[in-house]
């Protein structure tokens, strides 16, 4: 093959498994066969910076769906899929590619449920010991050391056994473990990780990745108080988020042998998503996919030279052949190819049920937002319950955010957007995908 290499991480990931098994080993019981138990999946399809995010940690409010705490990439490489890892060069998995379902099991039964409404430190310190581990995938965490941090962060903080989560006080558990990693020598930076700006305060931002190895994509997720699911609770919809799984959706379709499955068709105007990307590609996270030699992208490697070997965001097919045109181009590129790859799927697959979205619904006025999450969980077959229509009305914090959000932010960076924008690709999905002129786009 011509062009740019992944790098092989199958050694050091095989590394980090063996390694996560061993904590996964205390973290109290779970749902055998949990795929087998999993009675029905949505798959939100979105392009990254689509808003899926936001979207998700929306729905993670209600009661009446099941939830991952994050994305599910970390818990398919360590099954042996994703590139660097299944010989593949790009995101995409045929249907009936193989993996060990154990292992795949195993992660997702420990991740799936919903936010706990109280603090319990042991399930608790169980997780931030597992997510740091992923986060940091190069080093080789201390169990009893984590837990002696993590008590101290939870006493810094005021929190006791079966207290009510107070806004804030995850990231403020987390930073504190962190800081107490730093103090112990361990080369870890909290700024890395999606923590509010003034939580962090001032300080030099890192200028590369957090290591050489990747499982879970930065800005990391901060662990909060989490109930994992019952296999009764499995009969509600589990919602899966991420959004290269677009380039996976067969195989995907069949991962949960007893389920139905849906797909929620998250869609954002190109303007908006490709103005993310490129912030996203020249931003301290979003390291996705290592190369063997350094990329050369205008807009992007001459802005961040130490992260030249990292290609940011989702792997689409194809991607060798764009991997020299500008940044905003490739973003185009990504947009495109995840919507394409979403519509095409769905197209062969008439027989699974679809619902559209278009995110600019999900965070416009309060009338729109709550008739759309009302047509969403109508379609969903669940009710709008307390919880959800509370963040319904005060939009949640933003997350994994390069910048404050803002209407049309895209405007500053138009002149850059318009060649990528003007594209055949791009022009053919706005009409199809139905989103207007850019004159109607936020």
């Amino acid at each position: 093959m011509s062009g740019p290499r992944l790098a092989d991480t199958r050694a050091a990931l095989a590394a980090v498994e063996a390694r996560l098994a061993a904590l996964d080993a205390g973290r109290g019981p779970r749902v055998d066969g949990f795929r087998s138990a999993v009675q029905d999946v949505v798959f939100v399809a979105s392009s990254s910076r689509g808003g899926s995010s936001v979207f998700a940690e929306m729905l993670r409010h209600s009661r009446a769906l099941v939830h991952l705490q994050a994305e599910v990439n970390p818990f398919l490489l360590l099954a042996g899929l994703g590139p660097g890892r299944d010989g593949r060069d790009s995101d995409a998995v045929p249907p009936g590619a193989p993996f060990d379902g154990a292992v795949l099991d195993r992660g997702l039964a420990l991740d799936a449920g919903q936010p706990a409404a109280t603090v319990d430190p042991v399930a608790w310190a169980g997780d931030v010991a597992w997510r740091l581990q992923a986060q940091w995938p190069a080093l080789a965490w201390d169990r009893a050391a984590v837990a002696r941090w993590f008590d101290e962060s939870l006493a810094a903080a005021g929190l006791d056994a079966g207290a009510p989560l107070p806004e804030g006080g995850a990231s403020a558990v987390y930073l504190g473990v962190l800081r107490r990693a730093q103090a112990a020598g361990l080369p870890v930076d909290p700024a890395h990780c999606d923590l509010p700006p003034a939580l962090l305060g001032p300080g030099p931002l890192p200028a590369g990745p957090p290591g050489p190895v990747v499982l879970e994509e930065p800005p990391f997720v901060v662990p909060r108080p989490w109930a994992r699911a019952t296999r009764a609770q499995l009969a509600r919809p589990l919602i899966v988020k991420t959004p290269s799984n677009v380039h996976r959706l067969a195989f995907l379709a069949g991962l949960f042998p007893r389920a139905r499955v849906r797909v929620l068709h998250l869609v954002r105007n190109p303007a908006a998503t490709v103005n993310g990307l490129v912030d996203g590609w020249r931003y301290r996270g979003f390291h996705a996919h290592r190369l063997t030699a350094p990329l050369s992208i205008a807009g992007y490697t001459d802005r961040r030279p130490a992260d030249a070997h990292w290609w940011k965001f989702d792997l689409p097919p194809g991607w060798q052949a764009r991997a020299g045109e500008p940044l905003a181009q490739i973003a185009a590129f990504q947009w495109s190819s995840a919507h394409r790859a979403t519509l095409d799927f769905l197209a062969a697959n008439p027989g699974i049920d679809r619902l559209r979205v278009d995110f600019a619904d999900v965070v416009g006025p309060l009338a729109r937002r709550r008739a759309t999450f009302a047509r969403i969980l109508d379609w969903l077959g669940q009710p709008v319950d307390p919880a959800l229509a509370a963040r319904i009305d005060a939009l949640p914090p933003p997350v994994m955010a390069t910048a404050a959000p803002r209407a049309r932010r895209w405007f500053a960076r138009a002149e850059e957007l318009a060649p990528a924008l003007a594209a055949p690709a791009v022009q053919a999905l706005v009409d199809e995908l139905g989103l207007g002129p850019p004159a109607g786009w936020t």
